[in-house]
């Protein structure tokens, strides 16, 4: 067997396009529940136009934790992969155009190591950043986590709504309105 670079652009363009018609296509409203809490994760959605965020439910709140826009692949990776209930909500901001993909379909991806390659790097990269995040609940003050978030994810800033990222920062929209006027 032949190593093959997964970071190959046309390589990763052909590998998508074999499989392109096993993607279905979507488009739904702002604020559509892709997955709800507490569901059986059966699709993989890839997001082409939009904003998506993930979210649980602690005490009556919702708290987001993570944003995903043009490109993402965005799924209950745990819930797919043991068909165990989601722990989260996947919920649409904006109105979104979107791939999905089912577990079937998916069997027929992982045979095809580049592709699944690729999907896996983009997923590992999206946890990389949930990491950053997570650290910065430890280490940074509210008003240092949205400056990270002003200089690192500038698109979450421009596309999602205030009372979203108070809650991904984990302070109370008052307070992000108190920080973004100190700024």
């Amino acid at each position: 067997m032949s190593s093959v670079s997964i970071n190959h652009p046309d390589q990763v363009r052909a590998a998508w396009k074999k499989y392109y018609h096993l993607w279905k296509r979507e488009d739904v409203g702002a604020k559509h529940v892709l997955l709800k809490e507490g569901d059986i994760s059966r699709k993989v959605y890839m997001i082409e136009k939009g904003c998506v965020r993930n979210w649980f439910n602690h005490n009556g709140k919702e708290i987001s934790f993570q944003f995903f826009f043009e490109g993402d692949v965005v799924y209950s990776a745990e819930s797919f992969r043991k068909n165990i209930p989601s722990v989260y909500t996947i919920e649409t901001i904006e109105p979104v155009s979107l791939r999905w993909l089912s577990q079937k379909d998916m069997e027929l991806i992982r045979e095809d190591l580049l592709l699944y390659n690729e999907m896996i790097r983009r997923a590992v990269d999206k946890q990389a950043e949930f990491m950053r995040h997570f650290f910065s609940y430890l280490r940074d003050t509210p008003k240092e986590r949205y400056e990270l978030l002003l200089y690192q994810n500038p698109e979450i800033i421009k596309r999602v709504p205030l009372q979203h990222i108070a809650s991904y920062l984990g302070i109370t929209a008052v307070s992000l309105s108190r920080i973004r006027n100190r700024i």
